[in-house]
């Protein structure tokens, strides 16, 4: 067999990895036999026909490997070989190391000449060789063993020449060179450039391949845990599934904190992306699981389950699914006699696995109810266990307030096993009736089991008018229970009473004496009468003495501690939450005036709390308790703590949200027809122009019913809006979801409190109201894409939120806010073709009036203000629209000309020339379909549109938007945020209902003078107290406004998807950054990188970044303009290292575990 060369190896290695052996021996073979430059002139030769190649071929790949094996196994031969040279030079002394130095240098030649040779060629002009260096460095030290050392020069040669690539361009490159600097990373190292380079990296990389590739690289440590956690809050699911991955395998459960594993296991088994639910599953929960020896019930202590019930029931669930049934039944070994849990293993872990293992097995059906046997006991058995293990702890457990919080947990849980029993037996039923009447007087069972006991009451006692009876009789004896109480007499009664007693002893004394003379002397007839005279006075002296002792009295006192009433309070709210009440019955009403409006003014913010609740609730059963008790509710919201506003909030929310802004008059008759209230915009708008002439009108027609009604019901809704601009994060997140429930159900109607809302979501300061964000961001697409009238909405709102985004002062968080993400959001969501009906429509929708609409306004922005910085913006935008190939697209030309005469920006002439030109397509497409139909008009006959008749058209078909719509915003403010200026009008002559209008000024100018329009003016059926309260509550909402909290960070920027996404997620991951990030990311990567530099041999030009729409960057931090494609920097300076004869490689991070007790 003749003799192989380089080239017969070098073909033969791309056929397939199994022959990669043999050519190893041959190829090495070829090594020994050749001189080494001679060798490597040739070897090099051919390496370069793959390098060149980007695409990631099978062949390229192939031989990529192999050379990467045949350096290795020349390292390894060479290292083999060396203690053989050793022994031979221990007698040679000197000489000896020289020639054992020589002989190392020797041995390695072939792996620094290509690793030198691979570091002279990483800053290439072609994007594939630059790949392919990387690519081989990393295969190059990967194949290296675990005790592989290298030169220090060398050292600092691939982490600068790496670093460099880290800034590529191209984004497979930056994952390569991320790959091979994975072993040379020190994780005992605090200032390990290769783990800064690596945490830059993971959080700003636009690229998930290069965050993943981190995640997958970056060895665990205390510096390196949060940026791999916060990874699993990604935005792409791959990169999620990964740092699941890397979690579970690399880092244990001992070295996260409680809240952390908790967030884990919450976002993990939450998600939307099935392979990370899988991975959560599957990885994460098994190797924690593994970590406790297999013990679900140590797992649970790991966690907090009387904090984070539902999550450790997802995790039971989760665990339950993957073994049989049979097995988990058969594994319970807590159970001991009559299947109960003694004594010393019952605590929350042991009482919460027990409900969720019967409530699975339940849930399987019939199939297995004889496994459920297994598991639950009888119902009398748990009654006397509960009776005798649970409310005999609770009532010795005094002051231990932890141990009492403890034994309320467990008794929740055992309390809900009774819903998986069979409670057909009456025996069972009474014996469960009577432990929850007594567990619901009991004086040490607190309001926090009342939800659980109300719940298993309703199990027994299944009608609703029989069990709300039988609750209002248990609050009575709550709150006025039987006590007996002994009486006695005082101290001139029990002189006078000893009086008798001695006069009666001493006539008794008198008689007896008589009656023994009587018998002596033998008159029988006189000793019978002294012997019933004496019986007599013994029964008088015993009465006597009767009435001396202490009586006992049965009397029922009031308790009005705030343990009683809050308890009392709780459970009038879980009766009218959790039954099907549907009318204030006289019971209820009974309840309310002597329970919860006492309640209402307790000195407690708890109890106050609970009567909030409790009012809202009997207000939701009948309208005129609403309009009695509404005054209350606005004033609670107004001046109470912040948990009670937030509770009031909610009330007076679901109170408009059921009865519509109806809820103000006082026609109880007619209110179920004209409760149906809605806002209008268009008039009130138009209202808002002229506030002065509006308030005059106001004041003139106070006195007729329907205006009244009109202007009590704006000004509520505007006591509600005020709370958008709440310092407090929770009264913003009720207000923000409760005004979006309001206007995906119509009861208000208002482009403007629109904006207020968009402007709302994208705000900095909300970036930490995960549910603000999550609410807002599934609500805007739905609402949007529900009907036309809600797109005209968004038209309207389009102008005064792009605006406001854009005259933002600096000091403002909504200067941080990427515009132009705003603009694509907005131009989608006003996308006539993306509305459900159109989506489910079978055939082709061309019309999109809600485009045409926006281009016309757009259009004219850009002719009114050609030289101004948003024309980037505006032109941008226009060439996002697709316009109805039905409309006036001559008009549409004919401003196309204008704007190109006018706009002097290049970037914003080449918009405008697009957008033309796409004009100027439709409209010869819409000609050549209509020739053949119809016939050319004559110019008598008005054929062509002239420019100046256009003009005029255009002019006319603009649809000004009133002044204070396009209100910008004082350089003087603080923060940008909108105010609430109502006013009212009447739908119709007749007063049927009431149209209410909300305007959202963008400015807070107009506020004061609609807070102060209508105070005197409600008259006639309106309720007095009502006008009153409203008018001191807009008065005090003035100071409010301009007080709200700046914590101005970064903004998300909604999916391409349209559904918004909810969860936090890195910067540059989720849009454009802002000017601040910009800088901010740029300091960053200067500091970790270095300062960049052109390429070598190229004439590559910095840009400058002049606006916010260029300052889309990726890792290199700069946009290179030049020649060539890729980037890389100076090599700052070095770090002086410590002399020695090299640095050891790290071993792969895929070993290193971060292990804590």
């Amino acid at each position: 067999m003749p003799q192989m060369t380089l080239v017969d190896v070098f073909d033969q290695c791309q056929d397939g990895m199994q022959c990669h052996n043999r050519l190893l021996k041959s190829m090495a073979k070829i090594y020994q036999s050749m001189e080494f430059d001679a060798f490597w002139t040739e070897f090099v030769h051919y390496l370069k026909y793959s390098m060149i190649v980007f695409k990631r071929e099978a062949a390229v790949e192939r031989t990529i490997d192999f050379v990467a094996k045949f350096v290795a196994s020349t390292v390894k031969q060479q290292q083999q070989d060396q203690p053989q040279q050793d022994q031979q030079q221990d007698g040679t002394g000197d000489k000896g190391d020289e020639d054992a130095a020589e002989t190392k240098d020797e041995s390695n030649k072939f792996l620094l000449t290509i690793l030198d040779f691979l570091l002279q060629s990483h800053s290439a002009k072609e994007r594939g060789v630059r790949f392919r260096c990387c690519q081989l460095i990393n295969k190059l030290l990967s194949n290296l063993g675990d005790e592989a050392q290298i030169d220090d020069e060398l050292y600092d040669k691939i982490y600068t020449s790496m670093l460099e690539r880290l800034r590529d361009k191209v984004p497979v490159v930056r994952m390569h060179a991320v790959l091979a600097l994975s072993r040379l990373q020190d994780p005992t190292d605090e200032n390990c450039p290769v783990i800064k380079a690596y945490l830059f990296l993971i959080g700003r990389d636009p690229n998930p391949d290069v965050r993943r590739a981190v995640l997958s690289c970056i060895a665990p440590s205390t510096k390196t845990l949060m940026a791999i956690i916060e990874r699993t809050r990604d935005v792409k699911d791959t990169v999620r599934r990964v740092a699941y991955n890397v979690i579970a395998e690399k880092i244990h459960i001992k070295a996260l904190s409680i809240a952390q594993r908790i967030q884990l296991l919450q976002d993990g088994l939450s998600d939307r992306a099935d392979m990370v639910k899988e991975a959560c599953a599957t990885k994460l929960l098994q190797a924690w699981l593994l970590q406790f020896q297999g013990s679900a019930l140590q797992l649970l202590q790991s966690l907090d389950v009387e904090q984070s019930a539902d999550v450790c029931q997802q995790v039971l669930y989760k665990l339950f699914e993957k073994v049989p049934v049979e097995e988990i039944v058969d594994n319970f070994d807590l159970l001991g006699e009559e299947t109960l849990i003694s004594d010393d293993k019952l605590t929350c872990e042991s009482a919460m696995y027990w409900r969720v293992l019967c409530q699975f097995v339940q849930e399987k059906g019939v199939t297995y109810e004889e496994q459920l046997d297994k598991v639950l006991p009888s119902c009398i058995v748990l009654c006397r266990y509960v009776r005798n293990r649970f409310l005999e702890k609770l009532t010795g457990c005094g002051e231990d307030f932890d141990r009492q919080l403890e034994l309320e947990y467990i008794g929740q849980q055992i309390l809900c096993l009774f819903k998986y029993m069979d409670l057909s037996d009456q025996a069972g039923r009474r014996e469960l009736e009577k432990l929850v009447h007594d567990m619901m007087i009991c004086d040490h069972v607190s309001h926090a089991l009342m939800k659980h006991i109300i719940s298993t009451l309703h199990l027994v006692k299944t009608n609703t008018d029989t069990l709300v009876a039988y609750l209002a009789e248990t609050i009575s004896e709550i709150r006025e229970p039987i006590t007996i109480v002994e009486k006695s007499l005082d101290k001139d009664e029990r002189r006078q009473l000893d009086l008798k007693i001695a006069n009666i002893r001493v006539r008794l004394h008198q008689a007896k004496e008589e009656l023994e003379d009587c018998v002596r002397c033998q008159e029988f007839a006189r000793a019978a009468e002294l012997k019933s005279s004496v019986s007599e006075l013994d029964a008088e002296r015993s009465s006597l003495l009767e009435q001396g002792e202490p009586q006992s009295q049965e009397i029922r006192t009031e308790k009005n501690d705030p343990f009683t009433i809050l308890k009392c309070l709780t459970v009038i709210s879980e009766l009218l939450t959790q039954l099907p009440v549907k009318t204030l019955t006289p019971t209820l009403h009974m309840l309310l005036e002597s329970q919860v409006l006492p309640g209402v003014q307790n000195a407690e913010s708890d109890v106050r709390n609970a009567a909030v609740k409790a009012l809202g609730l009997c207000c939701l059963l009948k309208e005129e308790v609403v309009i009695q008790y509404l005054p209350l509710l606005i004033e609670v919201s107004q001046h109470d703590t912040e948990t009670v506003k937030t509770t009031s909030l909610k009330s007076l929310f679901d109170l408009v949200h059921m009865f519509g802004l109806g809820i103000t008059r006082q026609e109880s008759k007619t209110a179920a027809e004209e409760s149906n209230c809605s806002v209008s915009s268009d008039t009130v708008e138009a209202a808002a122009d002229s506030p002065d002439d509006t308030l005059a009108d106001a004041t003139t027609t106070s006195s007729k019913k329907s205006d009244a009604s009109a202007d009590i019901a704006t000004k509520l809704v505007a006591i509600l809006s005020a709370f958008l601009d709440s310092e407090s994060s929770e009264l913003r997140t009720v207000a923000a979801e409760g005004m979006a429930k309001l206007l995906l159900s119509g009861r208000v109607v208002s482009s403007k409190l629109l904006s207020h809302l968009l402007l709302l979501w994208y705000n900095p300061l909300t970036e930490d109201d995960n549910h603000l964000r999550h609410c807002l961001g599934a609500f805007l697409p739905v609402f949007a894409f529900a009907c036309r009238a809600n797109q005209e909405l968004f038209e309207e709102a389009f102008m005064p939120t792009l605006k406001t985004l854009l005259n933002a002062p600096t000091s403002s968080p909504l200067n941080e806010v990427n515009v132009s993400n705003v603009g694509d959001f907005l131009v989608q969501l006003i996308n006539t073709k993306l509305l459900v009906v159109n989506q489910n429509s079978q055939s082709l929708v061309t019309d999109n009036p809600g485009h045409d609409h926006i281009a016309v306004l757009v259009s004219n922005e850009i002719l009114s203000n050609p030289d101004s910085f948003s024309v980037k913006l505006w032109t941008r935008l226009l060439n996002q629209l697709d316009l109805s190939p039905d409309t006036q697209l001559k008009d549409m030309q004919v401003l196309c000309d204008q704007m190109l005469e006018v706009v002097k920006e290049k970037q914003s002439v080449k918009a405008v020339e697009k957008f033309k030109a796409t004009v100027d397509s439709m409209l010869a497409d819409k000609t050549s379909s209509t020739n053949a139909d119809v016939v050319p008009k004559t110019e008598a006959e008005g054929g062509d549109v002239t420019e100046a008749d256009a003009s005029s058209a255009v002019a006319d078909s603009q649809d000004p938007l009133p002044s204070s719509q396009t209100s910008t915003v004082p350089d003087s403010q603080d923060t940008v945020a909108t105010s609430v200026d109502i006013t009212s009008v009447v739908s119709d002559s007749q007063g049927s209902d009431v149209a209410i209008s909300v305007v959202d000024s963008l400015s807070d100018s107009q506020s004061t003078q609609v807070e102060s329009s209508s105070q005197g003016e409600a008259t006639g059926t309106v309720t007095p107290a009502l006008n009153t309260t409203i008018e001191n509550t807009t008065a005090s909402t003035k100071n409010v406004r301009g007080k709200r909290t700046t914590r101005a960070k970064s903004v998300k920027t909604p999916a391409p998807i349209l559904m918004p996404q909810a969860t936090k997620t890195a910067r540059s991951m989720t849009g454009r950054r802002t000017r601040t990030q910009v800088q901010a990311d740029s300091e960053l990567e200067n500091s970790v990188f270095g300062s960049p530099t052109p390429l070598r041999g190229s004439k590559a030009n910095i840009k400058q970044v002049e606006s916010l729409e260029h300052t889309r960057r990726n890792l290199q931090g700069l946009l290179l303009d030049g020649k060539d494609s890729s980037q890389s920097v100076t090599e700052e300076p070095k770090t002086p290292r410590s002399k020695r004869a090299g640095t050891r490689l790290q071993k792969r991070p895929a070993l290193t575990d971060v292990n804590g007790d």
